[in-house]
């Protein structure tokens, strides 16, 4: 079955019935797929590097279909694209079992296998790596390999794959808008974290909505009111119960000696949190997602505001006492990092052992893209030193 890419609502419909079809041969397959967390610029990047792939490629969503109800922010692009949540590919639909062993991955938005295609699939997969987070150095093969420092590791796919832009058609504002929602929303309308990468996909994909006409009864391109509509839905968590919240933007790493860490980042402070049903339960809900995902370490990243206004937190907490110092590392290593962290509400989440501290990380640039390497590297390191014989000081 051939790929039909005159809109994207064609485009992924046809390319999730070639796929299913493939594999009751099983064909030669070829996936895209971005990082757990599943924000815009994943689902972006997996969506766009595909299109543009001359040869039959699929996006796949790293999250299972159910976890769509907990992202409002892919609801509304995706009823702006008119694209059928039925036709997206999801880790469990069909599963990532019955894939061949044979099928070329292609990662964006992170560039290491995680574990969900870790247990099907081995670094020879990886053909193609786009990424904006630090290097994790698999894959020296792959091509391309771009990890380079980006708001939005969309603007990189776009910018790679501007000489195949498609030169007619509606499409064009399809994708134009869904490079656009990404960039925008990881750069909070290019005010933070923007690069000249970021810089130049916002000139080239407004040139080519403002270059379109306008149809009958059609608006022209507002940019403002198109961040405001995605960043009001990606807002819209005040319903959701802790658990929710914790999952919706949640990544966890497996370190030395099988240590794990996770963490959570949150569009609403600490304040907000534990106001809801009380500081003890809001402290009993994160170690309960913390013991249901067997971490060793956990942290919540909370951001709020837009602005003026935008305001970075950042609690972490040791589960096992065998890695409760990894907090004291981290924090020494994040003043290096000069994430500029002062106590937070005069040590109000605190504990008495050390085992849990929280700050307000006056490094507004400084996001989980720089946070977590830090506390990977602290888990390690203190897991190693246990191992090697140190005296516990719990």
């Amino acid at each position: 079955m051939s790929i039909i890419r005159t809109s994207l609502r064609q485009f992924v419909s046809t390319t999730r019935a070639s796929l299913l079809q493939s594999l009751k041969a099983p064909k030669p397959l070829h996936i895209v797929i971005g990082n757990e967390s599943v924000d815009i610029d994943s689902f972006a990047c997996s969506v766009l590097y595909a299109y543009y792939t001359p040869t039959p490629t699929a996006p796949f969503l790293s999250m299972p279909r159910v976890d769509l109800t907990l992202k409002p922010e892919l609801h509304h692009l995706l009823t702006l694209l008119q694209i059928s949540p039925e036709d997206l590919l999801f880790i469990d639909d069909p599963p990532l079992s019955a894939l061949p062993k044979s099928t070329r991955i292609t990662l964006v938005d992170h560039n290491e296998l995680e574990p969900a295609l870790r247990a099907y699939f081995q670094e020879a997969n990886v053909r193609g790596i786009i990424d904006h987070h630090e290097d994790e150095g698999g894959s020296p093969n792959a091509k391309p390999r771009i990890i380079e420092r980006s708001g939005s590791c969309a603007s990189l796919v776009t910018n790679y794959f501007k000489e195949v832009f498609p030169t007619s058609g509606a499409v064009r504002g399809e994708l134009a808008r869904l490079g656009l929602a990404a960039a925008l929303i990881d750069t909070t309308n290019l005010t933070n974290k923007v690069t000249e990468h970021d810089l130049s996909t916002v000139g080239f994909l407004e040139g080519v909505i403002n270059g379109m006409p306008v149809g009958p009864g059609g608006e022209k391109w507002d940019r403002q009111k198109f961040f405001n509509g995605i960043w009001d839905a990606k807002n819209d968590i005040d319903h959701m119960p802790l658990r929710d919240l914790l999952r919706k933007d949640w990544k966890e790493w497996t370190e030395g000696d099988g240590k794990k860490v996770g963490i959570a980042a949150i569009l609403k402070d600490l304040d907000w949190l534990g106001s809801r049903q009380g500081q003890d339960t809001f402290l009993q809900g994160i170690k309960s997602w913390a013991q249901e995902r067997e971490l060793d370490l956990v942290s919540v990243m909370t951001t709020i505001g837009q602005g003026d206004e935008f305001k970075r937190e950042l609690m972490v907490w040791a589960l096992d006492d065998s890695v409760k110092e990894s907090v004291a590392t981290f924090e020494e290593k994040a003043q290096k990092a000069d994430l500029r962290l002062q106590t937070w509400g005069e040590g109000g989440l605190d504990s008495k052992d050390g085992d849990r501290k929280a700050w307000r990380q006056f490094n507004l640039v400084a996001s989980r893209k720089q946070v977590s390497p830090l506390l990977r590297e602290s888990l390690r390191e203190v897991a190693v030193e246990v191992k090697g014989g140190r005296e516990s000081k719990v």
